[in-house]
Order: C-alpha cells, then sequence, then structure tokens
C-alpha cells in the first residue's frame, strides 16, 4: 500500500455504510466493511475496514478500525491497524495508535502518536493539493 491513497482501499463497495449529516446517533456501531460517518457519533465504532469521517463527521469516544481517513472531529482514543490520513481539515483530541500516519498542513493534533509497538511515530506531513482541483470542478 506504499504511495497509495486510503480511499482506494475500500474493503468491498458492496458493505461500506454511510450516515449523512442530518444522523445523530448515541451508542456503538461495529462491522467487518467500511463506513463514511458525515453525522455526529457519541458511541465508540469498530469498523474492520476503512473508517472516512467527512468534514461534518463527530465522534465522541473510541475508534477501532483497519484504515481511517478523518475530515472531520474526533474526541476520544483512535486505534487503526493500517493508515490514519488526518486531512486539512481534521481535528483531533486524543491519542492515536496506528502503523503509519499522514497529517496534511492545518489539521489539528492534541494528543500522542504511537505505533502498534509502543514506540513514538513521526509523522509526515502532506499539503492537500486536490482541495484546489475539487473547488475548480464546480
Amino acid at each position: 500500500m506504499e504511495n497509495q491513497r486510503l480511499e482506494s482501499s475500500f474493503v468491498d463497495p458492496g458493505s461500506k455504510t454511510a450516515l449523512r449529516p442530518a444522523t445523530r446517533i448515541m451508542g456503538s456501531i461495529s462491522g467487518p466493511g467500511d463506513l463514511t460517518l458525515d453525522g455526529a457519533l457519541e458511541g465508540d465504532i469498530a469498523i474492520g475496514g476503512l473508517l472516512f469521517l467527512g468534514e461534518s463527521g463527530s465522534v465522541k469516544g473510541k475508534i477501532t478500525a483497519g484504515n481511517m481517513i478523518l475530515a472531520g472531529h474526533v474526541q476520544g482514543r483512535v486505534t487503526v491497524t493500517g493508515m490514519v490520513e488526518i486531512r486539512a481539515s481534521g481535528h483531533v483530541v486524543g491519542n492515536i495508535v496506528c502503523q503509519k500516519i499522514v497529517i496534511a498542513e492545518g489539521a489539528y493534533l492534541d494528543g500522542e502518536v504511537h505505533t502498534h509497538k509502543g514506540k513514538p511515530l513521526a509523522p509526515s506531513y502532506f499539503t492537500e493539493k486536490r482541495k484546489d482541483l475539487q473547488a475548480s470542478d464546480s
């Protein structure tokens, strides 16, 4: 998965669940597939595939996922077996445990980042260029 965008790593397009911005959930979500969350969740998430937290999405609770793209807000512990990508609009208050992490310029992280082996991990940073391209498509 070297130099590959996480968006192309969905487990199975047929197993993808999406929760829209108007959705508000108090409770837990779990499943083996992928999840796109643009609403608000107060509770825990355990997803076996890719968790995509959109710009309008928020989670207050523990997150466990295979991979994660974060463009929204998280308050709580994040544990990912693979890679975490925090986009420029991403906002995290809590610790992150993962194999790899990429943090966009402008993202907010108030917490610690550790590898699964417990060693601190030096994050790599990037500038989101696709955002400018998306704006010109409108």
